[in-house]
């Protein structure tokens, strides 16, 4: 069932927690596991001007989110997750974090990553746009931050603000909304500034910008538009200094896009959770704009076809 309680507040539960769960958070997986009378998951999400805070209730299930099928249109946020009760796990980057009852998580979902909730969860994820954060801010995100749950003060302002955004802003207008969410954008980007990078994550500048590169080529692949002129002026630098970033990797910025472009699309095409998306779809999703033209790199890269490859993995599942 799926039903807007006012017009910046929406409710989804049963089947809908799925769907709609893909359409609030991007391209995830959702896996529940087995085990008797399963309650039904529960899906509360509030507007909060540019952010979006959601309530989840479920069973143990594991969350993975994928890249490979991001598109243009799904958000493009940093998450924080407070663990109201429950007990899981959170792995990106070779960086495993466990989270116990009023611990809180703070990660890019940029890059890919999975949850395991290994209990019954309650769960609160807000929605950050990536815009309203500088590069540097940024750069911290390159591995998660761990808020334990005996973390400092604005952990726990964060936190209260939150919990109480969840329960209030029914009864606040679009305007009281979002001073709510603008309050919670200044204090996010205080809690992060505030912590520590880890030092197997520190870079030099140059390593620090090609990090803030990749990320935004990544989140922007869907973009046929995508160039070095729009990369270049999202970084604040010149087209001449992009390139520097890149001297050490023996290619180009260009060619990089490129590959990127064909290396996510054949990740799409050999994804067991493919099933019934398109080789178009997949063409479009990765930034080509023609399914020929496609094709044709795609042979030239990894010589054999889209249409070719898929039909070699259906004929080893039989």
């Amino acid at each position: 069932m799926l039903a807007a309680a006012e017009s910046h507040v929406s409710i989804a539960d049963g089947e809908a927690f799925h769907s709609t769960s893909r359409m609030l958070f991007g391209p995830i997986s959702q896996r529940f596991t087995r085990g008797p009378a399963p309650s039904v998951p529960k899906l509360v999400s509030v507007r909060l001007g540019a952010c979006r805070l959601s309530e989840i209730k479920a069973n143990a299930h594991i969350v993975v989110n994928d890249r490979a099928f991001w598109r243009s249109f799904d958000p493009d946020a940093i998450k924080i997750l407070i663990q109201r009760s429950g007990r899981s796990r959170f792995e990106q980057q070779s960086v495993a974090v466990d989270l116990g009852p009023r611990a809180a998580l703070i990660y890019d979902p940029v890059r890919t990553y999975s949850l395991q909730n290994i209990s019954d969860v309650d769960q609160l994820i807000l929605q950050v746009p990536r815009s309203t954060f500088e590069d540097e801010v940024l750069t911290r995100l390159a591995a998660p931050i761990s808020l334990p749950a005996d973390d400092d003060s604005l952990t726990r302002i964060v936190s209260g603000l939150m919990e109480m955004a969840i329960t209030e802003t029914r009864l606040l207008d679009e305007a009281g909304c979002r001073r709510v969410g603008d309050s919670l954008v200044q204090l996010v980007n205080g809690l992060i500034r505030g912590k520590p990078m880890a030092p197997e994550f520190r870079r030099s500048p140059l390593e620090a910008l090609r990090e803030r590169i990749v990320g935004y080529i990544d989140a922007n692949l869907p973009r046929s538009s995508l160039s070095t002129e729009d990369i270049a002026q999202h970084m604040g630098c010149s087209r001449r200094y992009l390139h520097r970033a890149f001297e050490g990797e023996g290619t180009t910025l260009e060619r990089f896009i490129w590959d990127r472009r064909l290396e996510r699309s054949k990740a799409a095409l050999t994804s067991p959770g493919r099933r019934a998306i398109s080789i178009s779809e997949i063409a479009f999703a990765c930034g080509f704009n023609s399914s020929a033209h496609f094709s044709r790199a795609f042979k030239s890269r990894y010589g054999v076809s889209p249409r070719k490859l898929c039909e070699r993995l259906r004929g080893a599942l039989h």
